[in-house]
């Protein structure tokens, strides 16, 4: 081969690199998502002393009762951490149905998802979003407050990540969110109960477990844990505590350990040990509660024999008796199930992705919602109705691009009663025809309440619903004729839920004697009675007339099983009879945070507001980080900084710097930019770099000489990215466009006989990708049934000097094993290249492919069997903790369409384990060891490799 030749390959190559690497998926490799909005959206903007905030020009009248309340709650949030945050940007975000909110270094804001969800505490949204996450920008600001832009946020989130657990802070925040108002989710059974319920039934386990979680068991989940350790510290030591932690803390920041060691010298307990300590003392006042309730022991089923973590939700019988639910386990995904007299369970129709469980049936139809994607703008989502017709089996979306929540069937089957909070968080009860979606009725809510889970009267003329809003709960009754509502009871500090109609009252869940139990409201007095007296929980009630049978959901270890009662109402007690037996581990908080100004209303200003301009914005340098994260070999890493800027509302990033390349020993320049706010994403990257390789000698063939260049690369790349969902499958599909310029300069051999060396113009790359895969349960390792293409194609057609071309399929497809959670994964990829792309590969090479003989390769194949082998839990000191071993058996094919036998290359078997490492919640690892067996001559028949991936 000649010079000439070699060095198109290796500008081939090196091009190959670069793109492949800017145009590959995106990875969950990131904590803080970066999607987009809607280029429509009017953005505007309030700024105060304390905070900017960036809202939609529709959501002005709750953005600037917000900004009230945040003026005056985040005095109160610095109280007992001693510190003033610096101003922050939060940014309201009205047009995800997903209930969230976080905040984030790198850029410093918080986002708030403002759309209330259906089942919380029994608060205002926004007032419980603002408490609970400006708490945490006072814990990052008395932490690593001192680490400012533009040059250290995300040193700063490193710091305040790698230095504090996450139970701590989010346990501290749900703590602030229950003492600074008169809600809060430490004030919920509900919320408690699975660490409740483990503590009472004798399962308490390790710190770590009860942290990091189980792929096999129930836990209490970071936040529970978190409230109990942390509010135990401020009963314990007084309401300085946590500052005192937190400046010890701050004053050793590279410490290992440090939280752990700090924890210790105040208390004399490592975490360790705090938690045994803090599970000590709930089991004795859980148990003197439990004493004090006196609850039932009621039959449950189905009842699994092998004790699997299985919830049957929202149990209602059919007029044969059998009975439906919504089934969810941690090795299958939710679907909407069939259970008969012989508790054998039999699949309906598995659901899609739900923001909380649903579904109603009557007259021969299942109705249930759904979280469904907007398309390209994932900021953006909706909530749909679908309908399922048990009679013909046939499945419709009666509803697209709503906003629609808890739908409900008249008795009739004919009407749907939903939900709608529209983009200014306006509510409005909406009736549809069940079979067209054509909308019947709107009823109008009053400002500051929300409804929760209608449920219509037999005649169809009333719908009982929840009323949630400030003042607490409420049973609202809606008049279908009049459109006129009445309140049924007076407002109650109580989190009620799904009330249904009986012929002697309305039942539904509350928690007055505190424990969520079934209560009835019957009688011209409006009497509350307590129907059920459960332990852990009950939930979800349903009524089947002609049986007089209430059916309702039973908390136990294993999740949440089915109970059924006759219910005689004349033996029934009134509720005021009952005392709360509440433990409220909460209540000395209250008189360490004085909170009585937070609760009182707040006084309304009217803040002046403005346009946000996002051209003035585009550029927000905020961090100096290291270049690149894979730090799999130490060999490969490359020494380098970077200045990152982001803007608010992720839809232009820049980075400007530089690397120092080990295998060339210079330094590498860069600066990019990524354009994200249309339709296509469109980025640009220059990169002035140092280049080596090697020629052979003219006067000796056998003797090569090295070569050294640096060059200017230019690259520009448009990408269009699509996700789609319906019922249990996610789409994705995308195109992505791009060219680039190279011109060489500084070689290192000033005559060298290359032609056109110099530079590569405009080499054209087209890629497609379409994925279709199925949502995968907790304990599956790959989807049961998946579809994954990627083609490539690139060529210099642009370039009169050089010609060539490469096509290239990658595909991924997945198939259900021989049992459950086991996955059969076969991927088959192919490559056609011709003139100077001849050498190149663009395809996956089989195991062990580096220490083989090399092969021109135009195909490979590769089958994978995996399958969990164990959920061991373990504890290995403060190191691991692992939770899952798995193995697998694969075999690798390489042209197998011209090999003399069909017979892989390569074959053998891994072992790999999920773990948790040095106590950190995240990033989640992925470690595992590969023998490889060698099919053919070779000096080394079996190859070990070795392998540690992680994921966020």
């Amino acid at each position: 081969m000649n010079v000439y030749k070699t060095h198109i390959i290796l500008k081939i190559n090196i091009l190959t690199i670069i793109i492949s690497t800017l145009i590959s998926h995106r990875v969950n490799a990131q904590i803080f998502d970066d999607y987009q909005n809607p280029p429509s959206v009017n953005w505007k903007q309030i700024n105060t002393a304390s905070f900017q905030v960036i809202y939609p020009a529709e959501f002005e009248e709750e953005a600037q009762r917000l900004t009230n309340k945040m003026e005056q709650t985040i005095r109160d949030l610095q109280k007992s951490i001693s510190i003033k945050p610096r101003k922050i940007s939060i940014i309201l975000q009205n047009r995800d149905v997903v209930s969230n909110g976080f905040v984030q270094l790198a850029p410093r804001r918080s986002e708030f998802s403002t759309t209330p969800p259906q089942e919380m505490d029994y608060q205002d949204w926004l007032n419980s979003l603002a408490v609970h996450e400006l708490r945490h920008v006072v814990q990052f600001d008395k932490l690593t407050g001192y680490l400012k832009p533009p040059l250290f946020e995300q040193l700063a989130l490193a710091i305040f990540g790698i230095t504090l657990p996450p139970w701590f802070y989010e346990g501290d925040a749900v703590g602030i969110e229950t003492a600074l108002s008169s809600a809060g989710r430490g004030r919920l059974p509900s919320w408690e109960m699975p660490f409740r319920t483990n503590t009472l039934s004798g399962i308490k386990y390790s710190y770590q477990k009860d942290f990091f979680g189980s792929l096999k068991n129930i836990t209490p989940g970071y936040y529970q844990l978190g409230y109990f350790m942390t509010t135990k510290m401020r009963n314990d030591y007084g309401g300085n505590f946590l500052d005192s932690l937190l400046t010890n803390i701050k004053k050793n920041p590279i410490r290992p350990y440090n939280f752990s060691r700090s924890l210790q010298k105040f208390t004399g307990h490592n975490t360790k040990r705090w938690h045994s300590e803090t599970v000590g003392e709930l089991d004795s006042l859980w148990r003197h509660q439990l004493a004090k309730t006196q609850p039932i022991n009621y039959p449950v089923f189905p009842q699994e024999q092998k004790q699997e973590v299985m919830d049957f939700l929202l149990p209602q019988m059919l007029p044969n008796g059998k009975i439906l639910a919504i089934q969810r386990s941690y090795h299958s995904v939710p679907r909407i199930v069939c259970i008969d007299s012989q508790n054998v369970v039999t699949e309906i129709i598995k659901t899609g992705i739900q923001t909380q469980a649903h579904f109603s049936y009557n007259a021969n139809k299942i109705t249930w919602d759904e979280m469904r994607y907007d398309k390209r703008y994932l900021k953006q989502t909706f909530h749909v109705i679908n309908v399922l017709d048990l009679k013909t089996n046939r499945y419709k979306q009666l509803t697209h691009k709503t906003r629609f929540f808890a739908p409900t069937l008249s008795h009739q089957g004919d009407s749907v009663a939903a939900v709608e909070i529209n983009l200014r968080n306006d509510v409005s009860l909406v009736i549809l025809n069940s079979n067209t979606g054509k909308e019947l009725n709107r009823i109008k809510i009053p400002e500051g309440i929300v409804l929760q889970s209608p449920y219509f009267k037999e005649d169809g003329k009333k719908v009982i619903t929840i009323a949630r809003s400030q003042k607490g709960t409420n049973l609202m009754e809606i008049d279908l004729q009049t459109n006129a509502f009445t309140f049924l009871i007076d407002w109650q500090q109580q989190q009620m839920e799904r009330p249904i109609y009986t012929s002697f009252g309305i039942l539904f869940k509350s928690h007055f004697n505190g424990i969520d139990n079934i209560y009835l409201l019957s009688g011209p007095l409006k009497t509350i009675k307590q129907v059920t007296n459960v332990a852990f929980g009950a939930f979800n009630p349903s009524y089947n007339e002609h049986r007089a049978t209430l059916l309702f959901n039973n908390y136990q270890p294993t999740g949440y099983l089915i109970s059924q009662v006759k219910i005689d109402k004349n033996k029934l007690d009134s509720t005021t009879k009952n005392q709360n037996h509440f433990i409220n581990y909460f209540k000395p908080l209250l008189s360490q945070e004085n909170p009585k100004d937070t609760i009182m209303p707040v006084e309304q200003k009217i803040f002046a507001s403005s346009a946000y301009n996002e051209v003035k914005h585009l550029f927000n340098f905020h961090s100096i980080s290291p270049v690149g994260d894979d730090i799999s070999s130490i060999d490969n890493f490359d020494l380098g900084l970077q200045l990152m800027s982001d803007n608010m509302l992720n839809t232009f990033s820049t980075r400007i710097g530089f690397n120092y390349d080990q295998n060339t020993s210079r330094s590498d320049y860069f600066v990019s930019a990524s354009f994200k706010k249309w339709f296509p994403k469109i980025s640009v990257q220059y990169r002035n770099q140092a280049q080596l390789s090697s020629i052979r000698s003219q006067n000796n063939s056998n003797e090569r000489i090295p070569l050294r260049w640096r060059e200017h690369y230019t690259e520009i790349k448009t990408t269009i990215p699509l996700t789609f969902n319906r019922l249990n499958t996610i789409y994705s599909t995308g195109l992505a466009i791009g060219t680039s310029y190279t011109k060489r300069y500084q070689i290192s051999i000033p005559n060298l006989n290359i032609a056109n060396f110099d530079k590569v113009n405009f080499p054209l790359l087209v890629q497609y990708y379409f994925n279709r895969n199925e949502r995968r349960s907790v304990q599956d390792l790959a989807p049961k049934w998946g579809q994954n293409f990627n083609f490539i194609y690139r060529n210099l057609a642009f370039d009169k000097r050089l010609s060539g071309a490469i096509f290239s399929m990658k595909s991924t497809l997945y198939f259900p094993g021989l049992s459950n959670n086991h996955s059969l994964q076969t991927r088959f990829n192919f490559q056609q290249r011709s003139g100077d792309y001849s050498l190149t590969n663009d395809i996956p090479m089989i195991s062990g492919y580096d220490q083989l003989a090399s092969s021109k390769v135009n195909n490979t194949l590769f089958v994978d069997y995996r399958f969990p082998i164990a959920y061991p839990d373990w504890d290995i000191g403060p190191l691991a903790f692992v939770k899952r071993l798995k193995g697998g058996f694969f075999a690798d094919f390489e042209n197998f369409a011209q090999r003399t036998n069909f017979s892989p290359r390569t074959f053998g078997i891994e072992l790999r384990a999920d773990m948790n490492l040095l106590r950190f919640y995240l990033p989640n690892f992925d470690a595992g060891i590969r023998a490889i067996y060698v099919n053919e001559s070779s000096p080394q028949k079996v190859i070990f490799t070795y392998g540690l991936s992680y994921t966020y």
